[in-house]
């Protein structure tokens, strides 16, 4: 059983996210129509997770998301929004988010969205990390260049490293539509054995209805 803490402000969907809650067993301790203090009511009632729309009427989402990430990094955050373009759910997994969902609503979107966050070993929360330029051991580097995730590979190919890239695909599959470029350190590897080496990877890409590619 979770404690929840929305913030949403239209009341209809509050009231549909409280009700699904519930029915999934969990508790909402509070339910907030902007993020003027959402600061203080985080730090008051401690909630295991917060849902946040970034379309608020008085406060900007995104704002809120980055100060809330800062004060508590470890707090769990579901976007909750009906933006549904590339650089609005790049910003917030950058920024933070633990995981996106797309408006309209279900029970199901939500109960798949909590097992991610405090279940699923492929959290989006982790993906993040991805963006810094000190990633640990700086396996790979993501960029998103005009939509395209290109997905930079700077160590040789082995079952810890693929394992990593599995992890990051992992959490980009609720992007669509998902156009992802591998490129690889060394130029002079044969283009072949990249494919061999990340095939299930892109076929898994492919099964979810994204494009893959492989530069040299």
């Amino acid at each position: 059983m979770a404690r929840i803490l929305i913030v949403e402000d239209n009341i209809i969907m509050r009231n549909t996210l409280k009700k699904f809650f519930n029915e999934l067993g969990h508790i909402v301790v509070d339910e907030l129509e902007d993020s003027y203090n959402l600061i203080d009511i985080y730090q008051k009632l401690q909630p295991d997770i917060i849902t946040l729309d970034l379309m608020l009427k008085k406060t900007d989402g995104i704002h809120a998301l980055k100060k809330l990430k800062r004060r508590f990094p470890d707090s769990k955050i579901i976007i909750i929004s009906v933006i549904n373009n590339k650089k609005d759910i790049f910003d917030a997994l950058n920024f933070g988010a633990d995981y996106f969902i797309i408006k309209p609503v279900t029970i199901e979107k939500l109960k798949k969205a909590l097992n991610k966050v405090f279940i699923s070993q492929n959290k989006v929360s982790k993906i993040r990390n991805l963006y810094k330029k000190q990633e640990e051991e700086n396996v790979v580097e993501v960029k998103n260049v005009n939509g395209v995730l290109r997905i930079h590979i700077n160590k040789p190919l082995n079952g810890r490293v693929i394992e990593k890239i599995n992890k990051v695909v992992d959490g980009f599959l609720i992007i669509k539509p998902l156009n992802i470029v591998f490129t690889y350190f060394d130029e002079n590897e044969n283009i072949y054995v990249l494919k061999k080496s990340l095939n299930d990877i892109m076929l898994k890409i492919k099964n979810h209805g994204g494009d893959v590619d492989i530069e040299i």
